[in-house]
C-alpha cells in the first residue's frame, strides 16, 4: 500500500499519480467534447434555418517525425546537449471521423483520428561535449509500435460569396484540439560502443500536446467538385510526456522521467471531395502538421526516491497525411 512506502517513495507516487490524473482527466474531456458536438447537432439543425451537416469516414498513411533533447544542468550546460532522442519515419495507418455543421452563419467542425504506428527508427545519443560532440553512447533502436491520435474541433462565422459556376466560403475559425503519440523503442542496437544488439529494450514515450488555436477555413463548391483548405495556428499549447526507460534499474517504473513545456504548431489541410449523387461524395484530404515547444524541464524519479530536474531545450513534431473517404451530406 501507499502508507508503507518510505515517505519520499510516497510522495513520488503520489506525485506521478496527480500526472497521470491530470492527463486522463483532459482525455476524458477531449473525448467529452467531441460526443457533445454530435449530441448537440440535432437541436443545432432544429435552431437555424437550411443547416447542412456532413458526416465522413475515411482512412489513409500518415508519417511521422518526433525528437527532443536535454541539457546536463537546469540552466542550459554541462553540456548543453546531453541527450538526444529521435523517432523517424514512423509509418502509420489512420482512420477518421469527421463532422461539418453549415447553421447559416455559424460553420462548425469536429474531427478525431486514431492511428496505429507499424514502422519507423529511433536513435538515442548522448554527449560529453556542447554543440552534440564528443558523442559516447548511441543506439539504433525499432519503433515500429505504439499509437497516435488527434481531437480537434473548431467554429467560425461564414463570409459566403457568389462565383461564377458556384461559391465560396471564407470562415474566420477558433477552436481547441488535443494530440498524443505514444510511441515505443524496441529491438535495441548499440552502435557508439559498437557492442551490437543488446536484449529487452521495451521503453516508452507518451507526448500529449493541448491548446486553443485560431485561423481560416475555405470552401469552395463548382459543379460535382468542391475544394477544401485550413489553416490552423495553435498557440499556448500545453507540452506533457512520461517515459518509461524499462533496461534502466537506477530509474523509476513506470514513470522514469517528465516533460513540461509551452509550445506552437501550425497545421495545414487541403482537400476536395467529388459528388456521386446528391448526397454522398468521395474525398482526399492531405495535412500537415509542424510543432515545437520552447525551453522547458526534464524531471528524472530515481529509484532511490529522488529526483532531478536539468532543462528539456526542446521538442519537434511534424506529421503528413494523406486520407481518402465518403462522405454522407444530410
Amino acid at each position: 500500500s501507499v502508507a508503507s512506502l518510505p515517505q519520499n517513495d510516497r510522495e513520488t507516487y503520489l506525485i506521478r499519480a496527480s500526472i497521470i490524473e491530470f492527463s486522463e482527466v483532459k482525455m476524458k474531456k477531449c473525448a467529452l467534447l467531441f460526443l457533445s458536438f454530435f449530441a448537440l447537432l440535432p437541436c443545432a439543425r432544429a435552431a437555424f434555418a437550411d443547416p447542412g451537416l456532413d458526416l465522413t469516414l475515411g482512412t489513409g498513411i500518415r508519417v511521422d517525425n518526433l525528437n527532443w533533447n536535454i541539457a546536463g544542468n537546469s540552466a542550459g550546460a554541462d553540456p548543453n546537449v546531453l541527450s538526444e532522442l529521435r523517432w523517424n519515419k514512423l509509418d502509420i495507418y489512420q482512420v477518421r471521423a469527421k463532422a461539418d455543421v453549415r447553421l447559416n452563419p455559424v460553420y462548425m467542425r469536429a474531427k478525431l483520428d486514431y492511428g496505429w504506428i507499424y514502422g519507423g527508427v529511433n536513435r538515442d545519443s548522448d554527449y560529453l561535449g556542447n554543440n552534440r560532440t564528443i558523442e559516447f553512447s548511441r543506439s539504433n533502436n525499432n519503433a515500429d509500435r505504439g499509437t497516435v491520435w488527434d481531437v480537434t474541433a473548431g467554429a467560425g462565422i461564414r463570409k459566403h460569396y457568389a462565383a461564377e459556376g458556384g461559391w465560396f466560403d471564407i470562415i474566420p475559425m477558433v477552436g481547441a484540439s488535443y494530440n498524443r503519440q505514444n510511441l515505443r523503442m524496441t529491438d535495441g542496437f548499440q552502435t557508439i560502443p559498437p557492442t551490437g544488439p543488446f536484449p529487452g529494450l521495451d521503453s516508452s514515450y507518451n507526448a500529449r500536446w493541448f491548446g486553443p488555436w485560431a485561423g481560416m477555413d475555405f470552401i469552395g463548391a463548382f459543379n460535382a467538385l468542391t475544394l477544401t483548405g485550413s489553416f490552423e495556428y495553435h498557440f499556448l499549447t500545453d507540452y506533457r510526456a512520461d517515459a518509461d526507460w524499462n533496461l534502466r534499474d537506477d530509474f523509476q517504473h513506470p514513470v522514469s522521467f517528465e516533460h513540461n513545456a509551452e509550445g506552437n504548431g501550425i497545421v495545414v489541410s487541403l482537400g476536395a471531395d467529388y459528388a456521386l449523387t446528391r448526397r454522398w461524395s468521395v474525398n482526399a484530404v492531405f495535412d500537415l502538421q509542424d510543432w515545437q515547444t520552447g525551453r522547458g524541464t526534464d524531471r528524472t524519479f530515481f529509484s532511490d526516491g529522488t529526483t532531478y530536474d536539468t532543462r528539456l531545450n526542446e521538442v519537434n513534431w511534424e506529421s503528413y497525411a494523406l486520407t481518402v473517404g465518403v462522405k454522407y451530406g444530410f
